[in-house]
């Protein structure tokens, strides 16, 4: 039987045959960027960023074929999307989006490998546009969008969580109160946040994988007597715009946090606050303790409808 070459050698292929050497010094660029933040920040060794890359390289060649576009700018994107996550080997220490950083060091690196012009200002456009809601997601901006929520969702999106979590030093536990609201909210909203018809075709059984997997681990911690969870459903009631200019009167998002005060039993309260970040709206949860000095504060960008 024939072996199928995996799509992300694919994508190496792609830009060789196209800009030889490339692929190779944006994986060094990513590869170096990721070591020299955890440098900075004591943290053990990694390549999380380069391996994320990667898959989002190759969901984005995967949509492009099935929306039967050329996948070397949806490639492109992709493989420079993060490329500005750890500027200067920090985690946002600027009020610069990251995705600027990223087309800085995209439109140096393109030149010198001897892209076309009008390539260069298609990726840089793309990559300015990816995350910040106030500017247009057209063509390969609209295909790395959905390929990077996509690379957050089901089997591979869980286990990006589990990673993050351990990098990060965070037990089960704390890693679900600070960050299990965000992926909930998340894929309950994939299928309506997705820009193209493949995109969405993919997110719904990839959400339904993540749902699943969630539903089944805060039932064990609470069937063992490990931990015991609740989710509140936040509404807003504000309007929103989604990325094609349309409006939506609401949105609802999940808030886990523990059924009792961990330290000490008491009931939690939860208060929220919604503002404008530097890139998108987002919503800040305070779970507090009114018997002790139990404090989380999870904090996400809200999903953006396509």
């Amino acid at each position: 039987m024939r072996t199928r070459k995996p799509k992300m050698n694919e994508v190496r292929d792609l830009l060789e045959a196209r800009c030889p050497g490339l692929y190779a010094r944006i994986e060094k660029l990513l590869v170096e960027s990721e070591a020299r933040y955890n440098r900075r920040a004591g943290q053990a060794p990694s390549e999380f960023l380069v391996e994320h890359t990667r898959r989002t390289a190759a969901i984005a060649c995967t949509i492009a074929a099935m929306e039967g576009v050329d996948a070397f700018l949806p490639a492109l994107v992709a493989l420079y999307h993060d490329a500005g996550k750890f500027h200067d080997g920090e985690y946002h220490r600027d009020e610069v989006p990251e995705e600027e950083h990223a087309a800085v060091l995209a439109g140096t690196m393109l030149a010198e490998f001897g892209a076309e012009r009008g390539d260069i200002e298609a990726v840089l456009e793309a990559l300015r546009a990816l995350y910040d809601d106030r500017l247009p997601c057209v063509g390969p901006c609209r295909i790395v969008q959905d390929a990077d929520r996509l690379d957050k969702l089901g089997a591979l999106g869980v286990s990006a969580f589990f990673t993050k979590a351990a990098l990060r030093g965070r037990g089960l536990v704390d890693a679900l109160v600070h960050t299990l609201s965000r992926e909930l909210t998340y894929a309950i909203a994939a299928p309506r946040s997705m820009l193209t018809q493949s995109g969405k075709q993919l997110a719904g059984k990839q959400s339904a994988k993540t749902l699943a997997f969630f539903d089944d681990l805060l039932g064990d911690l609470e069937s063992w007597g490990i931990a015991s969870f609740e989710r509140r459903h936040i509404v807003l009631q504000e309007a929103f715009r989604t990325r094609d200019g349309a409006s939506v009167e609401r949105m609802e998002v999940t808030i886990v946090l523990p059924r009792a005060c961990p330290d000490c039993d008491a009931p939690l309260g939860l208060t929220h606050r919604r503002e404008r970040g530097v890139k998108c709206e987002k919503l800040t949860a305070r779970i507090a303790c009114g018997g002790c000095g139990y404090v989380r504060s999870p904090s996400f960008c809200l999903p953006v409808f396509a």
